[in-house]
């Protein structure tokens, strides 16, 4: 029974040892999980005729996302011998032709969440994005009704402050699942493609909104701080503050700050420079309460309980979170050299053992609340401290400049090698395929019964996101084993076709990203 189950199981998982054979061998693996996973998908959510109102993040617009990432992975995805399903195909046929028919409100302005055009409308234009072969194809033309709903879409957004009223409430008008930073990481992965000249310059006026956007986030998050001080004084607070609901300042990455700031370090760097100093100072703020909880992070402040016997470690509220905005920061060159601390390294070591010993979810393996979604994170940090290793040394040196100090007592830094994160991260998502509705047996394992999510083939919580998390891997398997290849032959790697495309299929999360904006949400 449901309520029988633990918060999460023990975890007594050995990390994979990575070496090329067993990377190899995971591959292998996971891209038959892809292929299997995709044809579960097909057969169980059929195809609706129009659209609803239905968000990406549990409805039927997240299976077409889905799909849509698998089209553009599927160059390591295929293993030679068996062909792959037509991801492409399977993706435009969930994607309605029409214009939807539903109101755009000021509180619902992010694809992921529901009672919105917005996710019809991003799914519209990444159709045809993908009609046209993604970037190596001729530039596609949009329709004008597509640009004319993201125009007014950011004029809200614009317009809205910290709180919007939404059901008789004031809610938090920021947070990645409805509000203003999920609109955000849409339009700037629209802006990473090019398209023919009528479009873009029609699209001109809504990416004149992307600057001000950033603007008006950062303040509502100085906003957020000042009430937050006035009602519950100054000792708790960080710089930026961002309410879930009216007086709950959330941290999570679904509802809180580390998915709103994971999605604003994703903007230009010229976007992003004046808003650095409070961005790093926050960073540190939210690094040293979560060290404060021994790598956990806060649902709320105040407190705010879900009835849960500890801290909970998912997506949404909890630990990953943070890894996520971590991830990010650390590759971002300019804000790490002026502002990183020895307390970043120190949370991305806490956190990552937090999620290690109570990550295996008797949800399952869900993005939001599962498995996966507490695996990904440690992928965009295996790429941060495997690819941008130079730049983080630079940052502790610019740090040892700046303050003086010593970093004798700070010996975490040699434990967070590239395989620290991949080994934890392929462990947990090999292990997924151990849950429903990918497995469909009674109790999976001996010792962990997993439950059947709520929606088991959507995006968030159920199989089309296990399905993004081992394509992820796949891309970055593949990338790490070019890069050993290389490496072994004295060749350089950087530039070298075969690894540029496999990094190039790193994704990121859906709806957050920890890797830039890659041109698909």
């Amino acid at each position: 029974m449901a309520d029988e189950r633990p918060q999460y199981y023990q975890n007594t998982l050995s990390p994979l040892v990575i070496n090329e054979a067993s990377l190899a061998e995971t591959l292998e693996e996971l891209r038959l999980a892809v292929r299997y996973g995709a044809e579960a998908i097909q057969a169980n959510e059929a195809p609706l005729e129009k659209w609803t109102i239905g968000g990406m993040f549990k409805f039927m617009p997240g299976v077409a996302l889905a799909f849509l990432r698998l089209d553009y992975q599927s160059s390591v995805l295929g293993d030679g011998d068996v062909k792959s399903p037509d991801y492409r195909q399977l993706a435009l046929e969930r994607i309605p032709s029409g214009f939807p028919d539903i109101p755009l409100l000021p509180s619902r302005l992010a694809p992921a969440g529901s009672q919105s055009p917005i996710p019809g409308v991003s799914l519209r234009v990444l159709s045809a994005v993908a009609k046209a072969n993604w970037r190596n194809g001729s530039k596609p033309s949009l329709f004008q009704e597509d640009i004319d709903c993201l125009y007014e879409a950011a004029q809200l957004a614009l317009k809205n402050g910290p709180l919007v009223p939404h059901d008789g409430r004031d809610m938090g008008g920021d947070e990645m699942l409805y509000g203003r930073a999920g609109l955000l990481w849409v339009l700037l992965n629209i802006r990473a493609h090019q398209f023919d000249e009528n479009t873009q310059e029609s699209l001109d006026p809504v990416y004149e909104a992307i600057p001000k956007l950033v603007d008006v986030i950062v303040d509502a998050g100085r906003q957020g701080s000042d009430a937050f001080i006035e009602k519950n004084g100054a000792q708790e607070a960080h710089p930026l503050m961002y309410a879930w609901m009216e007086g709950h300042y959330c941290f999570g990455a679904v509802h809180g700050i580390t998915g709103i700031l994971s999605i604003v370090l994703a903007a230009k760097p010229e976007e992003l420079e004046k808003h650095l100093p409070v961005i790093g100072e926050t960073i540190t703020a939210l690094c040293k309460m979560s060290l404060a909880s021994n790598g956990h992070l806060p649902i709320t402040l105040p407190p705010f309980s879900f009835g849960q016997t500890s801290e909970l470690v998912q997506l949404c509220h909890g630990s990953p979170g943070i890894l996520i905005l971590l991830a990010e920061a650390l590759k971002n060159k300019a804000l790490t050299e002026a502002f990183w601390c020895p307390e970043w390294n120190q949370t991305v070591y806490e956190a990552s053992q937090r999620i290690w010993e109570e990550g295996l979810l008797s949800k399952g393996g869900s993005l939001c609340h599962g498995i996966t979604g507490n695996a990904w994170p440690w992928l965009l940090l295996h790429n941060t401290f495997e690819y941008h290793a130079e730049d983080l040394k630079a940052a502790k040196t610019s740090y040892l400049h700046r303050t003086q100090a010593s970093l004798q007592s700070e010996d975490v830094g040699e434990k967070l090698t590239p395989d620290f994160f991949l080994s934890k991260a392929l462990t947990f998502i090999l292990h997924s395929r151990e849950t429903r509705p990918y497995n469909n047996q009674e109790c999976t394992t001996a010792d962990k019964d997993y439950r059947m999510p709520d929606d088991p083939y959507s995006l968030s919580e159920g199989l089309a996101g296990n399905v993004c998390a081992w394509a992820e891997a796949c891309a970055t398997i593949q990338a790490r084993l070019r890069k050993m290849e290389l490496s072994k032959n004295g060749s350089s790697w950087e530039e070298d076709p075969t690894f540029k495309q496999a990094i190039g299929c790193e994704l990121g999360f859906p709806f957050v990203g920890g890797n830039g904006a890659t041109g698909l949400i």
